[in-house]
């Protein structure tokens, strides 16, 4: 039986057909297959493209937006880790019905330790929220805008 080549130019390139008979060659036309890739060393990404001579440069993000942005990061980090401290020692923890049939892994989260893992991930988060606000600096205003 012929196997399909693995390399070649689209010239040479061959498709086969799985037959009871075994494999059976078809030619195929040079147009079917769509246009070739551009080779990797001229393919621009957009992150590292270059604007275009006479191009507008890219807006800058809205002052209102990037602090807008950051009270939403602040308000979920800090409200996570406030509910990952507290739940685990409440009784919807305790008490939790969509655990009633997985007892193994019930007895598993009752453990103090486990706890414990759970409401030190919540004080990281905090801590986490809090360094997202402090480490937050605004652009420096251009003199020349109003």
């Amino acid at each position: 039986m012929d196997s399909a080549p693995k390399h070649g130019s689209p010239k040479d390139r061959r498709s086969y057909i799985d037959s009871p008979n075994g494999s059976i060659p078809v030619k195929a036309d040079e147009g079917t297959n769509g246009p070739e890739p551009a080779p990797l060393s001229t393919t621009e990404f957009s992150a590292t493209r270059r604007p275009a001579a006479g191009a507008a440069p890219p807006a800058a993000t809205p002052l209102w937006l990037m602090r807008l942005w950051v009270v939403i990061r602040v308000a979920f980090f800090v409200e996570l880790g406030m509910v990952l401290v507290v739940l685990p020692w409440t009784r919807g923890w305790t008490e939790n019905s969509l655990l009633l049939a997985y007892p193994g892994v019930r007895f598993f989260l009752q453990k103090y330790f486990v706890r414990g893992l759970i409401s030190g991930l919540g004080f990281i988060d905090i801590g986490f929220g809090i360094w997202e606000a402090v480490r937050y600096k605004e652009p420096p205003r251009n003199p020349k805008l109003p």
